[in-house]
């Protein structure tokens, strides 16, 4: 019986090759594999988006929650730098930017809006402090002696969906 395979025998080394190449390169994302928006990052299982729009922390949080995440929690170094070099990327400057964090329900208990625990303990030495009192809401990238309420900020959107196919990017 003749097939395809059988006159082409090169073929059987040279698709996965060739597969594998495109896999590495990027030009293809595989079956199952975590997707993320168009304009979002990915880093481990979660996707970020950074936006230079200003907003109040309570209107930064409502405006992710309508594209279907939070402000970013954070649980690792590696996440935070992460996230601070994606901030740097996008704004060509480490913008202070707000990030989900809050202990408005509690002086002192601070809480991930995600509704992730709250277990990052890498802060620089002394934050948060509510220094001045009324400080609630957690910020990247932030000048010392500089009060503001209205800041950039990070979205994180948590991978519910896997990809459903293999395609081109």
């Amino acid at each position: 019986m003749l097939t395809l395979l059988n006159f082409f025998p090169q073929m059987t080394s040279v698709f996965p090759f060739a597969l594998l190449l495109c896999l590495s390169s990027g030009l293809l994302t595989a079956y199952g594999q975590a997707c993320c928006p168009p304009g979002w990052r990915k880093f481990g299982s979660r996707c970020f988006a950074f936006y230079i729009q200003t907003k109040t922390w309570i209107d930064a949080e409502t405006f992710c929650q309508t594209a279907g995440g939070n402000l970013a929690s954070i649980h690792s170094d590696a996440e935070h730098q992460f996230i601070k070099a994606f901030i740097q990327q996008v704004a060509g400057t480490p913008r202070p930017s707000w990030i989900g964090g809050s202990d408005a329900v509690k002086e002192g208990t601070w809480l991930w809006t995600d509704g992730s625990k709250f277990n990052y303990k890498t802060w620089n030495v002394g934050e948060p402090n509510n220094c001045c009192g009324g400080e609630d809401c957690l910020t990247m990238n932030w000048p010392s002696g500089k009060k503001n309420n209205i800041l950039v900020y990070v979205a994180l959107l948590n991978i519910k969906v896997k990809c459903n196919q293999l395609h081109w990017l």
